[in-house]
């Protein structure tokens, strides 16, 4: 089990206001305020959708243990019952991954143990990216029960303007749609999730298995 929670949020939007409000042909100052909350709700859904972070953000990710370390109850729990085989690398959701800022394991009294840096490898080629052990190193021990261990690691293309095009115009095109229409648009009978065309720009970045 794992929990992943936003710990700094991105300073800006992928799209302006000012290129929002050309592509929606809107000259006026009036809609600013809503143009702005749709631009945020759009990236949100492209980053859900996508199952990416587009400008740089900052994220915790909660396990249990590390792979392949079983808990301290484990033993016995069922009869017969498989211990993990070790594993050497964690996966971070997210993507692109741009560095890892702490690695952190605790004991059943709550203490911290960082682990040292130099122990592990960041990997920010793979997409989804991933932290994994140094030839020779192990991970640390966890005798808390539930989230034992937590990585702390910065995603993100980067600046607003290094996030593909693709995507920031999948996030104009639906921040029109929700501009010209206030409420669900039912199409067949069910309400439409996203536009065709957005869904189209986004589909080639979306991250699958995570």
């Amino acid at each position: 089990m794992n929990g992943l929670t936003l710990v700094t949020p991105p300073a800006a939007e992928p799209v302006t206001l000012a290129e929002a409000k050309a592509h929606l042909r809107v000259d006026i100052a009036n809609d600013d305020s809503l143009i702005t909350d749709l631009i945020a709700s759009a990236r949100q859904a492209a980053e859900s959708h996508t199952r990416r972070a587009l400008v740089t953000q900052t994220w915790r990710l909660s396990l249990d243990r590390f792979p392949g370390k079983p808990l301290p109850w484990w033993d016995g729990v069922r009869e017969g019952a498989e211990i993990p085989e070790p594993a050497n690398a964690v996966e971070l959701p997210r993507p692109p991954l741009q560095s890892v800022t702490a690695v952190t394991a605790y004991d059943d009294a709550d203490a911290a143990s960082v682990m040292p840096a130099a122990d592990y490898f960041v990997d920010t080629d793979r997409e989804p990216g991933r932290i994994v052990l140094r030839s020779g190193k192990t991970w640390p021990s966890v005798t808390r029960v539930a989230n034992g261990v937590e990585v702390v690691f910065v995603a993100g293309y980067g600046a607003a303007s290094a996030v593909p095009q693709a995507i920031r115009q999948g996030i104009l095109m639906l921040v029109g749609h929700q501009y010209e229409n206030r409420e669900a648009v039912v199409t067949d009978g069910a309400a439409a999730e996203l536009p065709l065309g957005v869904a189209a720009l986004w589909r080639p970045y979306r991250v699958l298995g995570l």
